[in-house]
């Protein structure tokens, strides 16, 4: 896929020529941020009618079919303009004003995707029986300060004839010149004015397709395109005197100045060969021939001028040589037809006398260059008065070596020579965190950085057999037997679920977008997200042991500044065992209370937890609630044990709606079943459009009426998982104590557990020892307890439901006595000392 770069308060132009009865087949993925996307095909004078896919095309208010065209354009589109004084160029238009207009252009909307979720791939295909330009536009206006950076591909597959067979045509640009075959392309580095005031002009690479008519620029030192013109449709006009072109598309303006006369001829002649040029046109042989052509236009038209001053014979001689040479140039056979009149129509085609209608949209100020080609100055009526701010924050440098770019426009994909380039900085793409009131409602959030080390050492033991430890504890939960360390893998269950917060930026794709209920596409989210745990254990070596079973009265906190969450768990009943949660976001929370139990039954084993998760909206009060799905641990006593969770689950909506997820059923001989349906219900009991399928083990697809969004991924496995208990990256770092913990968590948490430490070491037998201790050391506490009548009493969570305790709510303890106040003043007094 193609890389794009979006400035700031900037939108970027993909621009796509398609031919009739076609598919276009495209892809999108913003990279680490968000951006709006819409797509738009441009108006045909012969036909404006949109293509018959199952986008919808927007209407406007007063009933017509397509949008008005409010701005009027000269038919000056079939050569290049000329212009001589600096007030016949107009100033760049306002990129803001004209994304916000773009409906009133000459552009019919096809489908607006609102804003592309983070680091989502987006998939669609558009029928476009018609054909026609189209314009994929990537809005980053919104966007104060940071660039924005999209992977982005299209494909064109025409179809030949009904039932027949499809030819792909890829429209794909290149993302290197050498992709591009010889003779197809002009490039050389030109000038184009930056998009603030008093930033002058800044050297870029240009690359013009022929056959696509498509131009394009980059930086000259990556090949991120930075931007697209139409060069066919788009108002050109040039002057030769001081190398000036300007390159209107309808929508945005580029201001351009070639380094050089014989570039300057060069692009003037291979854009009239766009222009001229029918979709059948091959493009000139080379940029030599080009500017000799050009050039020799220039001159007759000068003899031309002086045959009307001075009537001399000698005068008509030259020019009739001059049209020869013009004429032989182009490789014509015939000398005798390059007559006047030929070659009126041939300078007409370079020159023409007709400008464009600045006035409708444009400012009259001019800009200036030195006619010596130097560096840019603004005119006097620029240089006082207010700047505008946006100029901080604008993403290119200022090139100081614009003397030293040497080459000139090539064909062919052979490039000239480049000079001292200046290498421009990356845009960060940090968070920006939420100052007013965050400190104190999100402690210890926000937060620097915090360096992570997720591997773990090898495991180099096996686990016993279990054949003879089934037979004794058929039917039995396991969770009141104790096991040898040996059975279990490097972190307590605490931990363990805490790997249900593992994508939290799901949650938060479903919440922070302006998804309709109507359409299931937030529920569906949700469901996603709800899933996305298992993928824990996809691994088959992570089913083969179990988590340590924390004491009574262990806790746990986990904070991702990177991931944006903070979470803090404890053991709040030993029997039966309940583990409670609460988890914070800037927008979100969670609030989960979790006793799982495990039984063997023969060849499998049967993990249940009971409990209810329920995710609130922080912004609308809207939560949703579901319950962990049963999981089967198949083959436990010989062949490769493995996860696979059964029946379905249901996650529901406090607004009456609700998804279904709905795990396929494994045949006898089948192996692991992963795929997951997912069917979204509104609160009539109406099954809508929207589902999500995929596998817990690898992605989920949101699928809608016309695309499909990629909308969860599994994360990463440790490098030699096998050796390392099958871990994921996130669970590796579960059990390390960095400098965002370090001096600040209780003793109770479960990094402390000595036999956890020992064991992850490798110490194994040493490990055994200081589990039995641990063990017995709560045996003690729990018979002092009975002894005086008393009860353990949790410290951060209270029980407020009715029933048993593994079936009502815990609710976190807030105040001065939260666990987060407790831990900010580093007030521990009163915690069970548990080793």
């Amino acid at each position: 896929m193609e890389t794009l770069e979006i400035h700031s308060k900037d939108f970027l132009i993909k621009w796509i020529n398609v031919p009739e009865n076609s598919i276009i087949d495209w892809q999108v993925k913003p990279l680490k941020k968000s951006i709006n996307f819409a797509f738009y095909q441009k108006k045909d004078d012969q036909s404006s009618s949109i293509g018959n896919g199952s986008f919808n095309t927007l209407t406007p208010s007063d009933g017509s079919s397509t949008p008005p065209n409010l701005r009027s354009r000269t038919n000056s589109t079939a050569s290049v303009n000329q212009f001589h004084k600096p007030n016949d160029v107009y100033k760049s238009k306002s990129r803001s004003s004209t994304l916000s207009s773009i409906g009133e252009s000459d552009l019919i909307l096809v489908k607006n995707y609102n804003k592309l979720v983070a680091n989502e791939l987006v998939h669609g295909k558009y029928e476009a029986p018609n054909g026609g330009m189209f314009a994929f536009v990537f809005d980053n206006s919104f966007s104060k300060t940071i660039a924005k950076s999209v992977e982005f591909s299209a494909k064109v597959v025409v179809k030949e004839a009904p039932d027949a067979n499809i030819q792909q045509h890829d429209q794909h640009v290149f993302e290197s010149d050498t992709e591009v075959p010889t003779g197809e392309v002009l490039q050389s580095i030109m000038l184009k004015k930056r998009r603030k005031k008093l930033q002058g002009f800044t050297k870029r690479y240009f690359v013009l397709n022929y056959k696509r008519g498509i131009l394009s620029y980059f930086k000259n030192d990556d090949n991120k395109l930075r931007g697209q013109m139409p060069i066919k449709e788009a108002i050109i006009s040039a002057n030769p005197s001081n190398r000036e072109i300007i390159i209107d598309s309808g929508m945005e303006v580029w201001h351009l100045k070639t380094i050089n006369q014989a570039d300057f001829n060069a692009w003037i002649n291979a854009f009239n060969t766009v222009k001229k040029q029918d979709n059948k046109a091959t493009p000139p042989q080379s940029s030599g021939s080009s500017a000799s052509s050009t050039e020799l236009l220039i001159v007759a038209k000068k003899i031309e001028k002086l045959k009307l001053d001075f009537n001399s014979p000698l005068i008509n001689e030259i020019h009739q040589d001059v049209l020869n040479l013009l004429n032989r140039s182009k490789g014509g056979a015939d000398h005798s037809q390059a007559t006047a009149g030929g070659f009126a129509s041939d300078v007409q085609s370079v020159y023409s006398s007709e400008f464009h209608d600045a006035e409708d949209h444009f400012d009259d100020d001019g800009v200036n260059i030195l006619e010596d080609g130097g560096i840019y100055t603004q005119d006097e009526e620029d240089q006082v008065g207010d700047v505008s701010s946006d100029e901080e924050e604008d993403d290119e440098e200022e090139d100081d070596n614009y003397g030293a770019v040497t080459g000139g426009a090539v064909a062919g994909g052979a490039t000239g020579t480049v000079g001292y380039a200046s290498k421009e900085a990356e845009q960060q793409e940090l968070p920006q965190p939420t100052v007013t009131g965050e400190e104190e409602t999100l402690y210890p959030l926000p937060h620097d950085p915090v360096p992570r080390n997720s591997d773990i050492p090898v495991c180099t033991h096996t686990p016993p057999s279990l054949l003879s430890f089934v037979r004794k504890n058929v039917g039995k939960d396991l969770s009141t037997i104790a096991m040898p360390v040996t059975y279990n893998e490097p972190t307590t269950v605490l931990q363990k679920f805490a790997e249900l917060i593992e994508y939290p930026e799901v949650v938060s794709n479903a919440l922070g977008s302006d998804f309709q209920d109507e359409s299931g596409e937030k529920v569906l989210r949700i469901a996603a997200f709800a899933l996305s745990a298992l993928s824990s254990s996809r691994a088959k070596e992570r089913n083969k042991r179990k988590p340590f079973t924390p004491l009574l009265g262990e806790t746990y906190e986990l904070v991702r500044e990177d991931l944006g969450f903070r979470l803090i768990s404890e053991k709040v009943s030993h029997r039966p065992p309940v583990f409670a949660y609460q988890v914070d976001t800037d927008s979100w929370s969670m609030n989960f209370a979790l006793s799982p139990s495990q039984k063997f039954w023969g060849k499998q084993s049967e993990v249940t937890t009971k409990g209810v998760v329920v995710l609130k909206d922080k912004s609308t009060g809207e939560e949703y609630s579901w319950t962990q799905p049963t999981t089967m641990i198949k083959n436990i006593i010989a062949g490769e044990t493995y996860a696979e969770p059964t029946g379905t689950i249901t996650i529901k909506s406090s607004n009456g709606y609700k998804a279904v997820a709905e795990f396929a059923k494994g045949g006898m001989w089948s192996g692991r079943s992963e795929e997951v349906t997912v069917k979204a219900f509104d609160n009539k009991k109406k099954e809508l459009t929207y589902t999500v399928n995929g596998n817990w083990t690898q992605n989920f697809t949101l699928k809608t009426n016309s695309t499909e969004k990629t909308i969860w991924q599994a994360g990463e496995l440790l490098p030699n998982y096998q050796k390392k208990y099958g871990f994921t990256t996130f669970a590796g770092t579960l059990n390390k104590i960095t400098e965002m913990e370090q001096g600040k968590i209780p003793p109770t948490d479960s990094r402390f557990r000595p036999d956890l430490q020992a064991y992850e070491k490798g110490n194994v037998d040493q490990a055994e020892e200081l589990k039995i201790k641990l063990e017995q050391d709560q045996r003690v506490r729990r018979k002092e307890l009975e002894d005086s009548g008393k009860e353990h009493i949790p410290q951060f969570f209270k029980f407020v439901g009715n029933g048993p305790v593994d079936e009502g709510k815990w609710e976190f303890i807030t105040g001065e006595q939260s666990y987060w106040n407790r831990r900010k003043n580093q007030a521990w007094d009163g915690l069970v000392q548990l080793w």
